[in-house]
């Protein structure tokens, strides 16, 4: 083994670390702010939420490595339970994107089903992706997790597993992602509303 030069250099580089610590404060704290949008989206929905869902305070946490690279999750609301999941991630990924993903499984998803299926119409052109993964806890763009969701997917809707419903936005438009976030619950909410 061998370490390089420019191993030796990031290794000797303490300004990094300071501004990636400041940088996930930052994050943190726009995280913070997203909460309090959904949170006003919460209250002014009439939507029944699953038993059990976390609609007060949800979880703001991080790791180091998703696909080798740092990232962050608000889980608000949230559910994931053995029978149930319910949950709206915000995800901060390092060097790639903002998210905002919808994950249905288990009672939840069967009690969304229809509702999706009847209006599949509302999602399109909202550039809205579909996880066709194996797996809920993939949440990069690539084709064999995520797709532009489209009429056909209606029947995969109908009878898949777990369901995810997820929106981006780059990491530039960060100052947006407050607004982003909650415009986009707001409309799955009122689309898992009606009847």
């Amino acid at each position: 083994m061998e370490i390089t030069e420019k191993e030796l250099s990031i290794l000797r580089d303490t300004n990094f670390l300071l501004t990636k610590s400041a940088v996930l404060e930052k994050i943190y704290n726009l995280l913070e702010d997203t909460r309090t949008e959904l949170i006003k989206v919460v209250n002014s929905s009439d939507f029944p939420f699953p038993k059990g869902t976390d609609t007060v305070t949800g979880k703001i946490s991080r790791g180091e490595n998703y696909k080798n690279l740092p990232y962050m999750v608000l889980d608000y609301p949230t559910l994931f339970s053995n029978e149930s999941s319910f949950a709206f991630r915000t995800m901060v990924w390092w060097g790639n994107f903002f998210s905002s993903t919808l994950h249905l499984e288990g009672e939840a998803l069967g009690k969304c089903r229809k509702e999706l299926v009847d209006n599949i119409n509302k999602l399109l052109d909202q550039e809205i992706f579909i996880g066709v993964g194996d797996t809920p806890w993939q949440y990069h763009y690539g084709e064999d997790n995520y797709l532009p969701i489209t009429k056909e997917h209606s029947k995969f809707i109908s009878n898949c597993k777990f369901l995810k419903l997820s929106k981006k936005i780059e990491i530039n438009e960060w100052q947006k992602l407050p607004l982003f976030t909650s415009n986009y619950f707001d409309l799955m909410l009122s689309i898992l509303s009606r009847s």
